[in-house]
């Protein structure tokens, strides 16, 4: 288990890198490298997914401190967007950061940046069954 979690963590910095990159340049060879990895990139957010459904909002935000600008960054790219598994696995990613009972005006704002953030995505994209 503790393994799990330094790969997740290795595998986590290695891709907000990659959607830093994707994010920055629209050239062809970015295009491609995004194509080249997007099977890996879904796998991670499977792994990302099955890690976050088990903390709470807090504890999300204190492991994952940028674990916002990783889903936005992918919330945002085309590439990613065009697999339906992946949009299914953002949402499922952005629904665990929703606190169901706010405590203060931060979590307010986390909850209504993720409806900003999900609402582009397409509604076809069904919540988790947990």
């Amino acid at each position: 288990m503790a393994q799990d979690s330094v790969d997740l963590s290795c595998d986590y910095q290695f891709w907000m890198q990659k959607l830093s990159v994707w994010d920055q340049a629209s050239t062809l060879e970015t295009q491609q490298d995004t194509c080249v990895h997007l099977a890996r990139f879904q796998e991670f957010l499977r792994k990302m997914y099955e890690a976050l459904k088990e903390m709470d909002s807090n504890t999300i935000f204190e492991r994952f401190p940028t674990i916002d600008q990783l889903l936005a960054k992918a919330c945002w790219n085309p590439f990613i967007l065009a697999y339906d598994e992946s949009q299914k696995i953002l949402i499922w990613c952005l629904c665990c950061l929703i606190n169901k009972e706010p405590q203060n005006s931060r979590q307010s704002k986390l909850n209504s940046w993720v409806q900003t953030e999900a609402s582009p995505l397409p509604s076809k994209a069904c919540w988790p069954s947990d």
